[in-house]
């Protein structure tokens, strides 16, 4: 086996789940560090494998993810370099600091990514790892605790912001913004494919993810480890509010939690030098990465055309059959992002077989852009001193855009090599190109829809429509004061409806036709 054979060898998580307090409560950079030392421990090295670490990336917090606005507020401050305040933390000197990019896709990319660096002989030892405290941030500032999570640290850093945007500047202005409301879309257009009632489509999401909340309840790192019965999740109640449909609270990622999580990949030689023993050794045996375009121009908004490229080319790669593969940790920020996947693979949700490692995003914690690291590291500890025994994770960023997938295994058939996505990138580009009316006038129809609750009432929201003259898709939110066009979003099934779409005053608009 090639010394330079990437590998990955140590795993750590940490959550908290105690009221906060000035005393016991960690920064996200304490708790990024925590997760780092106990990934480096759990790697079991002989020798310093700290020492040889000349990467080390830093999940981008939540409250940074956007440019323009405050995702989060936090009035306890942070680091203004994170990266450096973890490695000064642990005592370490990398060669390269990243603060990485936005998206839940990021922790596997990054994973990918320094794969392809230790082969090259480029990096010797990678340390990924990230955090979130956004319950402190929450219950603290409701109790009126005083935390100063400020810093200032010094040392250069690469700040990975994306170049590409998740949606243009015409969607932005005509509700392609919050994720609930845009992944809804998405929702709706499979379940009208699929034939299924909105009330049939809330009992399905409930059957999907009911396993998830068990596998959560029995993880130890999990922020809110409770199972919850089918029934609960789909029927709205006090405690499981309506958001946007078909949404309930325990559908979707749940933000206020404090967790950390972190990897370590280094290569053979190095783990051969340094005693870390073979049992330990994981292998990233295949990997996938794969963008789609803006929403609005996708061929079809039931399915991402990106995610199902991406997994065809990791499998592919890999040389094993779905059945193969024992253990696997689906994003599923919503349920759409987990069903897809398995459309795409040929798996059955409702079979039976376990969907999630940590629980999912709605049980385990929506850990903001390092959700996936948490999966990376349980595929790590569950395949450790196992015989061959494989794992897939499939990682999502955006509106279901950003997709990365690593299929890991025990053994390789044979030399380890790096992997293409470029014929796949390019395949997505060409699939999305469906034209789009910014301006329309006229009859149309709907293909898919938003139906927003607030305060568990019904709200507004927006359609995404076809015009009948040329069937050109836009978007357009609810004509102001108009019920009708309100109630025809909250009714039974709007799509197909027909409607009569608006321009004015720089604002689209639909009414009942």
């Amino acid at each position: 086996m090639n010394d330079n054979t990437p590998i990955l060898v140590g795993a750590g998580q940490y959550v908290d789940r105690e009221l906060p307090s000035p005393e016991t409560s960690l920064s996200p950079a304490n708790m990024a560090a925590e997760a780092a030392r106990r990934a480096l421990d759990h790697a079991g090295a002989t020798g310093d494998l700290a020492a040889h670490v000349d990467v080390l990336a830093v999940a981008r917090l939540f409250e940074h993810s956007v440019k323009d606005r405050v995702m989060w507020p936090n009035p306890y401050g942070c680091s203004n370099n994170m990266p450096w305040s973890v490695a000064n933390r642990l005592g370490i000197t990398p060669k390269r600091a990243i603060y990485a990019e936005v998206g839940g896709q990021t922790p596997q990319r990054l994973v990918n990514q320094m794969s392809e660096a230790i082969f090259a002989g480029e990096v010797t030892a990678a340390l990924l790892t990230g955090a979130e405290a956004l319950a402190t941030i929450r219950h603290g500032t409701r109790a009126g605790l005083e935390f100063d999570w400020n810093e200032e640290v010094e040392g250069n850093y690469e700040d990975l912001w994306p170049d590409a945007t998740m949606s243009s500047a015409h969607e932005v202005a005509n509700g392609i913004a919050f994720p609930i409301n845009v992944y809804c879309l998405f929702e709706h257009a499979r379940r009208h494919e699929l034939g299924l009632s909105l009330n049939a489509w809330k009992t399905r999401i409930g059957k999907v993810f009911a396993p998830f909340a068990a596998v959560a309840a029995a993880n130890p790192y999990a922020q809110f480890p409770t199972a919850l019965e089918p029934e609960y999740i789909a029927t709205p109640s006090e405690k499981n509010f309506p958001l946007c449909e078909p949404y309930n609270k325990w559908m979707v990622a749940q933000d206020a939690v404090n967790q950390g999580a972190a990897v370590v990949l280094t290569s053979v030689g190095l783990a051969r030098e340094l005693g870390i023993p073979e049992d330990n050794w994981v292998f990233l045996r295949a990997y996938a990465d794969v963008d789609d375009v803006h929403v609005t121009r996708r061929r079809s908004l039931a399915t991402s055309d990106a995610q199902g490229l991406m997994l065809k080319r990791a499998l592919n790669d890999s040389g094993l059959e779905v059945g193969q593969i024992e253990h696997m940790d689906l994003y599923s920020c919503f349920p759409i992002a987990v069903t897809s996947a398995c459309d795409h693979m040929g798996i059955d949700p409702l079979s039976g077989r376990p969907l999630t490692m940590t629980g999912g995003l709605p049980f385990f914690g929506g850990c903001g852009n390092n959700y996936s690291l948490h999966g990376i590291a349980e595929v790590v500890a569950h395949l450790q001193g196992t015989t061959d025994t494989h794992a897939l994770v499939a990682a999502n960023g955006g509106y279901l855009s950003k997709h990365s997938c690593g299929i890991y295994s025990r053994k390789l058939d044979g030399p380890w090599q790096v992997r293409s996505s470029t014929a796949e990138q390019a395949e997505a580009k060409r699939l999305g190109s469906e034209e789009v009316t910014q301006q329309p006038n006229g009859p149309a129809t709907i293909e898919s829809y938003a139906a927003v609750y607030a305060r568990g009432g019904p709200s507004g929201g927006y359609i995404v429509g076809r015009l009948d003259a040329d069937n050109s898709r836009f978007l357009a939110a609810v004509t102001p004061g108009s019920d009708a066009a309100r109630d025809l979003l909250f009714s039974p099934n709007p799509i197909g409806a027909p409607v009569i779409a608006s321009h004015n005053d720089g604002a689209n608009t639909f009414d009942v036709a």
